[in-house]
């Protein structure tokens, strides 16, 4: 008997240790009366059972949820106002997970494995001041989002799938303050409406494009200028002759240069990207479509190149 009352004690242990998630930890702060809830390594949402009511601040990282269904977090309401799910492997949110936040003014998502930004997500959330939905596999933000965030100041969503984007949408965002969308393969005419729409807002966007700032204007001025509305080849074949014709005049100046033999043969390379027909116009459209090529197959001779490098060799 006394050996069954053992075997039993063990079995009751063993089961609360398996049911506590040991990787769940609570944190009180007195002095600004905050409470932090915070978890690795989980694969259920359950754990925020073992979460104070009146939490503050609640982050899930480095774990495989998947799913996160309807009403989760409702019960923290009155209080939530950080939640940080990163790095989660989240595929769906229901569109009831966040009822009831309205409270939330930081809502993080990045590096899971999200498709679509839908509206429902924020039809209490009129409070959100951060939305970071970036390191994720989104394609479509939907438009009515913009509607549902008036009060939205950092809005990333870099590191995406994004290929169009409404950027009119932009506007509803009146105190919208930094934006990062780098890293989408957005249309190069739907990044440059965006860019302006940013810069119209004054809006911060440490965005990877803005080392070819000069691409702004010289597309705003071509597509003003009669060269077809963006985004026709007929504006691209403009900005490269923009290029090619401000390169080929600095080229062409008698400034005294520290290498003259380089300069020398910049200018027949510039020389040589001005082709000219016939009737003696400059061929942009030979001269762009040579460009293209050339960033086609750069990014492969980089990362072909790298497998060579000395800094990845390694002598056994």
């Amino acid at each position: 008997m006394k050996h069954l009352l053992n075997t039993l004690f063990i079995f009751n242990l063993l089961v609360n240790v398996m049911a506590d998630p040991i990787n769940c930890q609570t944190i009180i702060e007195t002095r600004d009366n905050s409470v932090t809830f915070f978890c690795t390594e989980v694969t259920s949402l359950m754990v925020l059972e073992k979460a104070n009511i009146n939490s503050t601040y609640i982050e899930i990282s480095d774990s495989r949820i998947t799913d996160v269904p309807g009403y989760s977090f409702a019960r923290f309401a009155a209080s939530l106002i950080t939640l940080d799910l990163h790095g989660s492997s989240i595929r769906t949110v229901s569109s009831s997970a966040f009822v009831g936040l309205g409270k939330l003014q930081n809502l993080l998502l990045w590096g899971n494995k999200l498709k679509v930004v839908q509206h429902e997500w924020f039809i209490n959330t009129y409070n959100l001041r951060t939305l970071d939905v970036s390191f994720n596999d989104i394609e479509v933000i939907e438009d009515s989002v913009f509607e549902l965030l008036p009060n939205l100041e950092n809005f990333y969503f870099d590191y995406n799938k994004i290929k169009f984007i409404n950027y009119n949408m932009f506007a509803y965002l009146r105190n919208l303050k930094n934006v990062k969308f780098e890293k989408n393969p957005l249309n190069w005419g739907y990044r440059a409406y965006l860019t302006w729409q940013l810069e119209n807002q004054q809006v911060r966007h440490g965005e990877d494009w803005e080392e070819w700032g000069w691409m702004n204007v010289v597309i705003k001025e071509c597509s003003q200028s009669g060269y077809g509305e963006i985004p026709k080849d007929t504006v691209l074949d403009c900005i490269v002759e923009n290029l090619l014709n401000y390169t080929y005049e600095v080229f062409s100046t008698n400034m005294i240069q520290q290498n003259v033999n380089c300069t020398a043969k910049a200018r027949q390379l510039v020389h040589c990207m001005k082709p000219k027909n016939v009737t003696r116009n400059m061929d942009n459209e030979t001269a762009r479509r040579i460009l293209e090529d050339y960033t086609a197959i750069l990014p492969t001779m980089s990362r072909s190149n790298a497998k060579f490098c000395t800094s990845s060799l390694s002598i056994s």
